[in-house]
């Protein structure tokens, strides 16, 4: 009796094992086999994600500066013009003296969908330099060749304001600046090293925005309206891209690698 219970229970551990050994020998394993197009894109496509990813977040970071430094210059008190050099950061400066006659009208200036300039205005600081004062914004007229009249402050005056360096347009295609005849110049750029060139003035490195003028007010507003929240939520998407290609990446890898272990194992 004994020895009949243990034939028994030998046999049934060697059915058992031999079933386990059977089953690890037919299970497909896991082969990771992406198609080499595939491959190619994921590895074309997941630097560009993320390094558009990390320069979101860099934006984000620039635009908590400007805010900061914006708030922090409102709250100081203006320094002489004279005494800024070029910066990306807002400073409350105070600038004294007469415009001059001529002023550019800085071109592709949108308000409500109506086309227009930002008139910029070189105020005199004495008989060799001056600064750009961003006086705000006015309409096209009926046609590009119909320039508004710009009429601008006489006598001597005392501007206080936000005082910044000027970025230069993105897509700009050349450096240079076309200057046409007559005045006001219609001009792409307000970036002052180059306005000078048709000027009798060498111009500071920055832009002054009037305390309290409706471009000031314009300009904190597309500040904060674009800032730092915006360029995370792009990072966020950009990231976001770079995950969804790699689950893809792999999971079709996988899925391709089990198909051709199935297949092999169906031709045996």
């Amino acid at each position: 009796m004994v020895m009949a219970q243990g034939t028994r229970r030998n046999k049934s551990n060697g059915t058992g094992r031999a079933w386990l050994t059977s089953w690890m020998a037919s299970a497909p394993l896991l082969r990771f086999r992406p198609a080499w197009v595939q491959s190619l894109a994921t590895l074309l496509l997941m630097p560009i994600f993320l390094t558009l990813g990390s320069w979101q977040i860099e934006r984000a970071t620039e635009k908590q500066q400007l805010l900061n430094a914006e708030q922090t210059a409102i709250e100081t008190a203006p320094v002489p013009v004279e005494s800024i050099q070029a910066t990306r950061l807002p400073v409350h400066a105070r600038a004294e003296g007469k415009y001059a006659e001529h002023v550019f009208l800085l071109d592709n200036r949108i308000r409500e969908r109506r086309p227009g300039y930002e008139v910029l205005a070189p105020l005199r600081l004495d008989d060799q330099q001056a600064v750009l004062v961003n006086l705000g914004w006015v309409p096209q007229g009926a046609s590009r060749q119909d320039l508004p009249e710009i009429e601008v402050p006489t006598g001597r005056v005392d501007v206080t304001g936000l005082a910044m360096t000027p970025q230069p347009p993105p897509f700009q295609l050349s450096d240079g600046e076309t200057f046409a005849g007559g005045w006001p110049k219609v001009v792409q750029s307000g970036m002052p090293a180059k306005l000078e060139q048709v000027l009798d003035l060498q111009l500071r490195p920055v832009v002054l925005y009037p305390d309290g003028s409706a471009i000031a007010a314009r300009k904190t507003e597309a500040l904060q309206a674009f800032g730092p929240s915006r360029h995370h939520a792009y990072a966020a998407q950009w990231f976001g891209f770079a995950l969804v290609l790699m689950i893809v990446y792999l999971w079709h890898g996988l899925h391709r690698g089990r198909q051709q272990r199935e297949q092999e194992w169906k031709r045996r």
